[in-house]
């Protein structure tokens, strides 16, 4: 896909990210950069570039087509004949390249009409043009139609994957991260706490990979409960304005659900307020995790400390990972399952009703309204003695979980 990375502090967050370009001029596609400022500033950097590379598939589509670039012409004069036209030929394409090549284009097609319809829909209030896009409208609904009853290749029947970690290797992974552990992999002490602190952060709280990278020094707030007079601590999990130097791989937040507050207990917070504190010291950038140069983490780090750890897990542990998960490695979701599981075990002990747990699951780990993922962990079977080891009231210098008292009790308002 022809495109350029605009990041720059002064240009407003909305609008950095992937641009797409035409391969000639290598000038913005008009179009595309209004809809990516418009439906697309929410989506994840990666989400974006995905959808972003559909659309420039119907840009070269017309190119083939008319036998010149004129996609951003056809929309902006409201050229319906030609446009319906234009995405009839595509959809063929796509369902040609299902059926010859056994993949699913389902998502590219969508994106394609998405654009379309957005753009033209935008324009027609203004012109006024109501009847024509709705004869347009008619014609891609059809089309969308016919091309979700298509099904290339079998249909999968196994059933989602929770990758929910098993005890054994919980257990084994909490005595290896600790950072006075003999077997902890890493080469300083700086490392071991970032990468404790980085570990904890995504199992206990269990954010997304991207989330944890985008976190800042003062992410963590405190305060006092107003009624017990407790003092409470709670994360920020959001977007920031700060300047990001990232490039290939770069964080972000996933959707506008998950820009949230969620609890973080007092011994997660002393062990980010101790790493701040001794180790994260003078960098030049406001993000909690950085490198051994003082840049920000990259998106590829989490893959590779939590494969160092996986290398040194006993062979007990391993094998119950390869029976578990059917992998030799373990992964930054995997450790975001492993929460979910437990915070929906935690939830229903409280008696409340299922639609009450699957909203305090949704507010927690950043879905949707109406998202079917508490739904799907519902589903999920854990063995108790996954629950026995889940602690959040643990001591950073224990050697053994089993040492570990009961776990506190997280309610989330």
């Amino acid at each position: 896909m022809p495109s350029i990375s605009i990041i720059h502090e002064h240009i407003p967050l909305a609008l950095r990210g992937p641009t797409l370009v035409s391969p000639e001029t290598r000038l913005p596609r008009y179009w595309a950069t209004v809809w990516s400022s418009m439906e697309g500033a929410g989506l994840a950097h990666n989400t974006l570039r995905q959808k972003l590379t559909a659309i420039d598939s119907l840009y070269l589509c017309a190119q083939r087509q008319f036998g010149e670039d004129v996609l951003d012409t056809l929309l902006a004069k409201m050229d319906f004949t030609r446009i319906e036209s234009l995405m009839t030929g595509r959809f063929v394409e796509l369902q040609n390249e299902a059926l010859q090549k056994s993949v699913d284009n389902r998502k590219t097609w969508a994106s394609c009409y998405a654009f379309v319809s957005s753009i033209l829909e935008r324009l027609s209030t203004v012109e006024g043009d109501i009847s024509e896009l709705n004869r347009l409208r008619t014609s891609l609904l059809r089309l969308d139609r016919q091309f979700k009853s298509l099904h290339p290749g079998p249909r999968r029947t196994r059933p989602m994957a929770l990758r929910s970690l098993p005890s054994t290797v919980i257990e084994d992974i909490y005595e290896i991260i600790q950072p006075s552990s003999p077997r902890n992999p890493f080469r300083t002490e700086e490392l071991q706490w970032r990468n404790f602190c980085l570990i904890l952060l995504l199992l206990h709280q269990g954010l997304r990979r991207g989330e944890a990278l985008l976190l800042l020094v003062d992410s963590l707030k405190s305060g006092t409960h107003p009624t017990t007079g407790k003092r409470v601590n709670w994360l920020n999990v959001t977007q920031s304005e700060a300047q990001d130097t990232r490039n290939a791989n770069r964080p972000s937040i996933k959707t506008r659900y998950a820009h949230r507050q969620i609890p973080v207990s007092e011994e997660i917070a002393q062990v980010w307020h101790h790493f701040v504190d001794n180790f994260r010291t003078r960098k030049r950038h406001p993000y909690l995790f950085s490198n051994t140069r003082g840049e920000p983490l990259s998106g590829v780090a989490p893959g590779r400390i939590l494969k160092s750890v996986s290398d040194r897990l006993v062979p007990k542990a391993l094998e119950a990972l390869k029976d578990g998960l059917q992998a030799k490695t373990i992964r930054t979701h995997d450790l975001r399952h492993t929460c979910a599981v437990i915070r929906l075990s935690q939830f229903k002990e409280t008696c409340i009703s299922d639609d009450e747990v699957y909203e305090k699951l949704r507010a927690f780990f950043g879905w949707s309204y109406s998202s079917e993922m508490p739904r799907h962990y519902a589903r999920a079977y854990f063995e108790s003695r996954l629950a026995a080891v889940w602690h959040d009231d643990f001591d950073a210098n224990v050697e053994l979980l089993r040492n570990i008292a009961p776990p506190l009790r997280m309610d989330i308002a």
